[in-house]
């Protein structure tokens, strides 16, 4: 696999990750809450929670973004 074939692939997982069908686990690959924690979530505090796993999420790509721009 080249860097691209990478890439979109990667983007497709988080994609997939994110649909309403994987809500919860989302939050779990994240890092921000364990399975155990989720089960005893109301559906608002699981909404708010999915939103600090984007937010998280996002703020680790543009790292990354940034750390291999400094490369060129």
């Amino acid at each position: 696999m080249n860097k691209s074939e990478i890439a979109t692939s990667y983007f497709k997982y988080i994609d997939h990750l994110k649909k309403e069908s994987n809500k919860y686990y989302f939050p779990i690959v994240m890092g921000i809450c364990t399975y155990k924690d989720i089960k005893k979530m109301s559906y608002k505090e699981l909404v708010e929670v999915t939103r600090v796993a984007n937010l998280k999420l996002n703020k680790e790509m543009y790292e990354r973004v940034l750390s291999f721009s400094g490369m060129f």
